[in-house]
């Protein structure tokens, strides 16, 4: 098998309108840091504790349509069409990891 010009070689980055729900911590925090660090403009939804630094933050509790609405307004007034939404907003108490 002979090698071509294209094997290995990487798609031009593209930087991308991120929207991650929950991203004030945790596992949405984790993501939110790593998109922005790779070059991706990253807005994060929270309740109340506020935006982490470094982080475009929008309040929002995504059990109101209504908020859900403000929050894309506002990250798209902010860094254009969101293109990329993370869905993580949500804590579970169930114990369900446990039972595993």
């Amino acid at each position: 098998m002979t090698a071509t010009a294209t094997e290995g070689a990487k798609p031009p980055f593209v930087s991308r309108s991120v929207l991650v729900t929950g991203g004030n911590r945790g596992i949405g925090l984790a993501i939110a840091q790593r998109l922005a660090a790779d070059g991706h403009k990253v807005a994060v939804t929270h309740r109340e504790s506020g935006a982490p630094k470094g982080l475009f933050g929008v309040e929002c509790d995504v059990t109101d349509s209504d908020a859900v609405d403000r929050a894309f307004t506002a990250a798209e007034e902010h860094q254009g069409p969101v293109e990329v939404l993370v869905s993580n907003a949500g804590l579970s108490a169930d114990a369900f990891l446990m039972r595993m």
